[in-house]
């Protein structure tokens, strides 16, 4: 069995977002590959005693993470050093090019160990101020050269990549994936009267749109709205709703009937609940704004596909990418409430359209099971042990 150790920067990256998403499923399927995966993260050092967070098994260490600089900190290097030689690691998997790829690099320096890297947001220059400064650039380049193997979400995170670092011959591009045994039922759930929006409540997820958007049709229609999440962003939102005269409930279960002109905000949910609020809802919301904030490849797309839903999404250049691998959506001008009014109102008309959209999108999430994903990671990590 090869072992893999997966390195990502925050802690927190195991329980929120996109990249805990991709490490949960990638560690609940591995194994049943001969792959063993391994985690460590920037944290209060645990060496010694492992934890799993994940609750699947998976030995989850934490420790200092090296900051990119002229001058490395060998101390902090050791514990990782340490935890290698224990696990008798095969190879690093970074997530994340300039913290996690950093780290790697040095590692390699030290003992050897191949690394491979797969960045999401933190090359974008929309939602990483810091990938323009040109001494990060060039910290990036020499990662990214030092690198066995670079992964890509997506092609156009290909290209991004490619501008800071030409390393064609080594790039592999492996979409994210959905565990659709999670969200296959006997029967397709009673369709309730709500949109759906879910996320992080922060500035760059568009909820404020979505909340002006609302307001535009909530006399024309008998649909709530729904925002799943917590963040920065969640007390100015509430406030907003009362601003523009719209009803709004706290709740973290929704109630068997729902109110028009009523936003419902129920807080982070996760698991069966999440799972549950996609099932029911007419609809899902997908304001992204990216100007203030590039997605790599969103978990809600791969969600909404699964739950056979139909989806009104910011007009991007990911969107219109996935529009030709099969996704079926309408997109809306993205910092625009009136577009995206219209747009929702489009398919709250047509009942017969959502349920086509639904459809088409869960044949596009039947391509993108977590299983046939970690086959292509498995096979570029062969490439580098064996």
């Amino acid at each position: 069995m090869m072992k893999i150790l997966f390195l990502t920067h925050r802690h927190g990256d195991l329980f929120i977002g996109g990249v805990a998403e991709v490490i949960q499923h990638l560690t609940n399927v591995f194994p049943a590959l001969g792959v063993e995966i391994i985690i460590y993260t920037e944290g209060e050092e645990n060496i010694d005693s492992p934890r799993d967070d994940l609750k699947n098994g998976t030995r989850c260490y934490s420790g200092p993470l090296i900051k990119p600089s002229l001058f490395i900190s060998k101390k902090k290097l050791q514990p990782l050093l340490t935890l290698i030689q224990k696990e008798k690691i095969d190879l690093i998997h970074a997530y994340g090019l300039y913290r996690a790829g950093f780290m790697a690099m040095h590692i390699k320096k030290k003992c050897g160990i191949p690394f491979i890297i797969t960045s999401h947001s933190d090359i974008l220059s929309a939602s990483s101020k810091r990938i323009q400064r040109p001494t990060v650039i060039q910290r990036c380049k020499k990662i990214l050269s030092n690198a066995n193997a670079v992964t890509h979400l997506t092609p156009i995170m290909a290209d991004v990549s490619h501008s800071i670092y030409n390393t064609k011959e080594k790039s592999f591009t492996i979409p994210n994936g959905i565990d659709l045994a999670h969200w296959k039922t006997e029967k397709d759930p009673t369709e309730k009267n709500y949109l759906l929006g879910m996320g992080r409540l922060e500035p760059e997820k568009g909820f404020d749109v979505l909340i002006r958007a609302y307001a535009l049709i909530k006399n024309k229609i008998q649909s709530a709205l729904v925002i799943a999440g917590s963040g920065s962003h969640e007390s100015t939102l509430k406030k907003m709703t009362t601003d523009l005269q719209l009803n709004k409930i706290e709740c973290s279960e929704l109630p068997s009937t729902l109110e028009p002109k009523t936003v419902y905000f129920t807080g982070y949910v996760r698991g069966e609940q999440k799972k549950k609020l996609f099932l029911e809802s007419q609809l899902i919301l997908f304001a992204t704004q990216p100007a203030i904030f590039q997605e790599a490849f969103s978990i809600v797309f791969l969600e909404t596909m699964a739950a056979k839903k139909a989806l009104v999404v910011s007009d991007t250049e990911l969107a219109h990418y996935l529009q030709t691998q099969g996704l079926e959506a309408e997109l809306a001008i993205a910092n625009h409430p009136e577009s995206w009014a219209e747009k929702i109102s489009l398919l709250l008309n047509n009942p017969t359209k959502r349920k086509l959209a639904g459809e088409k999108n869960y044949l596009l999430a039947q391509k993108l099971d977590w299983m046939p994903i970690a086959e292509q990671y498995k096979k570029v990590y062969e490439k580098f042990i064996y």
